[in-house]
């Protein structure tokens, strides 16, 4: 401390907070600032202050059931070792000294999967009645029971317990420094988006366990569906209308079986992509699967639908080729009764005897023309009546199809959304 006399004026003193430090010896009692835990009694137990501030959900792994995060974590208690009057230095209320030469409480989490490689913050903040503060940025990877039955609706909630590893309930007390309320209140005022997940909730609670003080905070947390929608569900239902349109295709059967196929193929490369998210054991089926299992099964019902209808077809182009094949007998016929004629009157004349017989077999002939096109039309009226079959065949399976394509879709976006 340094004193100017000025004169004319009022005494000024001149403070710098090294001073504070000098006067704390902190450099000469490194031993007993480090080695031990700070507190005079040690029947009492130190009291450890703590409040996480959330940044970011860097990363939701489904296959591994982990989440990253990123977080603040401040801890503050008191040091009984270390005090001063701040009227005597100034009003110099707290100082900045290095992390290094304290004590630090024995932290970690229960649901740590990998070792937080980050360090904390090089200084702490000391006040005048020992109170010292540290900060730690926290890169966090933990597990998490992932719930997939909504995906990608889902909503998840996951759990991180903060724990004294060597310290018990009657030596370190955990306690935070806001309540739950406060905690879901701030938890976007540092936060971060990264478009996929939205923090619904954020909740602390004092939790001992087996003599050991424990914080335990819980993050409810949304998934963004929009790129899942995009990406996956509207094209599957896309594929379905297609599906569906290419009944409208007048009678081309075996095109329309090939373009079915390919769809089918279509919609097997997206559940290839949806594979690359979902965890390879469920307890049971997201709906999502269900939805690409039922689309992919209303598809090859379609093909079987079609088969169905070819197959009758193909009884009617038989129908065609058998009536084709009259033809020729029927011309034959025509020809072998002019041919006949033209022989009768190149023939000499005939008795009486041979006219009439010549007559009788024309009239056997005309007769045989007659029974073959009243066959014809016979087999024309059949052929008539198959086509409006199929026709009503057809009518009635796209109908009915298109009834149940709609009846899954509302039962799976009931699903979803209940």
């Amino acid at each position: 401390m340094k004193k100017d006399n000025l004169p004319g004026a009022l005494l000024h003193q001149t403070c710098k907070q090294y001073d504070v430090i000098e006067y704390l010896n902190i450099t000469e009692r490194e031993h007993q600032l480090l080695m031990t835990m700070p507190k005079n009694d040690w029947t009492k137990p130190l009291i450890i202050t703590v409040d996480i501030v959330f940044i970011s959900i860097l990363a939701v792994v489904e296959k591994t059931q982990t989440i990253t995060t990123y977080f603040w974590i401040y801890l503050t208690w008191k040091n009984d070792f270390l005090s001063w009057d701040p009227e005597q230095f100034c009003n110099i209320s707290h100082t900045t000294i290095p992390l290094s030469y304290f004590w630090v409480p024995d932290l970690y989490y229960v649901e740590q999967v990998i070792e937080d490689s980050t360090s904390w913050m090089k200084y702490a903040n000391l006040s005048h009645d020992g109170t010292i503060t540290a900060v730690k940025p926290t890169h966090l990877s933990s597990t998490c029971i992932l719930d997939f039955y909504y995906f990608p609706f889902d909503v998840q909630t996951c759990s991180v317990t903060l724990i004294s590893a060597m310290h018990k309930e009657n030596s370190l007390i955990l306690t935070s420094q806001k309540n739950s309320s406060d905690v879901n209140s701030e938890r976007l005022k540092y936060f971060v988006d990264n478009g996929e997940w939205h923090p619904l909730e954020v909740t602390v609670e004092y939790k001992p366990q087996d003599g050991y003080s424990r914080l335990l905070y819980t993050a409810t947390i949304q998934r963004e569906s929009s790129l899942y929608i995009l990406a996956l569900i509207l094209p599957s239902m896309a594929l379905l209308v297609l599906d569906l349109l290419s009944n409208f295709v007048p009678k081309a059967y075996n095109e329309k079986i090939g373009f079915k196929i390919t769809l089918l193929l279509g919609i097997s490369v997206l559940m290839l992509l949806l594979n690359d998210f979902l965890p390879a054991s469920s307890d049971q089926p997201p709906i999502i699967v269900i939805f690409f299992i039922g689309t992919m099964s209303l598809m090859a019902i379609g093909i079987v639908e079609t088969i169905f209808i070819t197959y009758i077809g193909g009884r009617t182009q038989k129908s065609d080729k058998t009536a084709a094949g009259t033809f020729p007998l029927y011309q034959g016929l025509l020809l072998k009764s002019s041919c006949n004629e033209d022989e009768l009157k190149e023939e000499e004349p005939v008795p009486e005897d041979g006219v009439a017989s010549a007559l009788e077999k024309i009239c056997r002939d005309m007769h045989m023309v007659r029974q073959q096109i009243l066959s014809l039309q016979r087999k024309e009226n059949l052929e008539a009546e198959r086509e409006k079959f199929q026709e009503r065949i057809e009518k009635f399976v796209f109908y009915g199809h298109t009834v149940l394509v709609i009846t899954f879709y509302m039962l799976v976006f009931f699903k979803w959304k209940w």
